[in-house]
Order: C-alpha cells, then structure tokens, then sequence
C-alpha cells in the first residue's frame, strides 16, 4: 500500500507548476503568413513549370516567380483579414 506520508514534498512542488502555466495561458503571438505561402507557392510554381515544360529554364524560372508572386499575394490577404477581426 502507498505510503502518503512520502508525498506532501511532491504534491507542493506540483502544485508550484499549476500556477505558472495558468499564468502562461493566454500568452499567444500570431505570426504573419505571407512568408509561409510565398515560399510554397514558389516551389508549386517551379513544380508545376518543371512538370509542364519538362524542364525547360527559363519557364521554370517563371513559373517560380508566378508562383512566388500569387503565394505572396494570397498570404498578405488572409493577414489583412485576420487582422480586421
């Protein structure tokens, strides 16, 4: 059978944990998401290029720009709106 004697230093130690992570609990930063979609529109871009053209430069090259270009776009949009509410 457990012995509770053992346990009071555990149960206040604990209950010191409790505490700061209650504290903690609302702090939450949003980050900006433009980079994040600029960044995987490129690569859909360069993808979708290399596949169309079967690796031709100079398409790659734009379809990476368009790609760059759109997922920019697109991600400046969704922070502008997330920031209105």
């Amino acid at each position: 059978m457990p012995r509770s004697s053992h346990r009071k230093k555990h149960k206040s130690h604990v209950q010191q944990f409790k505490k700061e992570h209650n504290h903690n609990a609302g702090a939450f930063k949003r980050s900006s998401t433009f980079p994040v979609f600029t960044i995987v529109g490129g690569l859909l871009g360069l993808i979708v290029g290399y596949i169309a053209t079967n690796g031709s430069l100079p398409v790659v090259l734009i379809g990476l720009a368009v790609g760059a270009l759109a997922g920019y776009l697109l991600g400046r949009k969704i922070d502008l709106s997330s920031k209105e509410k």
